[in-house]
């Protein structure tokens, strides 16, 4: 039986229970190396913040190289190690699920896997770029069915980027209106961190990313393996 957006809620807040010091820490942790920032919408801040940055500071000298230095610096290294801290984080927050020790120095622990985490990136952005530019329906539901792929990549380091996005297509068929849903049912949290200046998001991420994390636990039938549920 499919769980609703509210018990997945539920799930990942028990098994945030005495560990949000550290999923706090491992949130921050993680978007210091880029884990939540995909290409696309990386090159979008990157420009809004260029010329909002040219249209204040233009008058001071070499900024403009300077800000063009530092940011191509950041979109190269969230690029090159945003996806093993992806897997990290994912590790993190499966190991809360499991009741396993979980600690935030696991996000920086997949650092090895960085070409495959590039691959990764590379395919997904493509794909779901292309499909956007046809119509917004497509490219909204390729984001979906693929949305499992980091967390399949991280779980089976023996598989290509290929074989996982094919796996993500196909747990995710009859699931990607859930997922939908599930990250909807935040728009209030977001709202509220925004409201609060940022600090409702050190509530709101842990508790987002935790929720994802137990959606893919239960749809892909990891749940049921790791708990010998029938």
């Amino acid at each position: 039986m499919k769980l609703t957006a509210a018990e997945y809620r539920d799930i990942a807040k028990d098994s945030l229970r005495g560990n949000w010091g550290k999923a706090v820490a491992a949130t921050l942790l993680a978007a210091g190396f880029g884990a939540f920032c995909t290409s696309a919408h990386f090159i979008v801040l990157f420009l809004v913040g260029m010329g909002v940055s040219m249209a204040v500071f233009e008058g001071i000298p070499h900024f403009f190289l300077w800000i063009l230095l530092g940011g191509t610096a950041l979109a190269l290294f969230y690029f090159f190690v945003g996806g093993t801290a992806r897997f990290g984080f994912i590790d993190f927050n499966l190991a809360l699920l499991d009741r396993r020790e979980a600690s935030p120095a696991m996000v920086v622990r997949h650092l090895g896997q960085m070409w495959r985490a590039v691959y990764m990136k590379l395919a997904l952005f493509s794909c779901e770029f292309f499909l956007t530019l046809l119509f917004v329906v497509p490219g909204v539901i390729a984001i979906h069915s693929y949305a499992m792929v980091p967390y399949i990549l991280e779980e089976k380091p023996e598989y290509s980027v290929g074989k996982a996005m094919r796996m993500s297509k196909k747990i995710m068929r009859g699931n990607r209106w859930q997922l939908f849903c599930l990250r909807v049912s935040f728009l209030g949290w977001y709202l509220l961190g925004i409201l609060s200046l940022g600090l409702g998001f050190f509530y709101m991420l842990p508790y987002l990313h935790a929720s994802e994390a137990v959606f893919y636990n239960e749809i892909s039938g990891r749940a049921d393996a790791y708990y010998g549920r029938k």
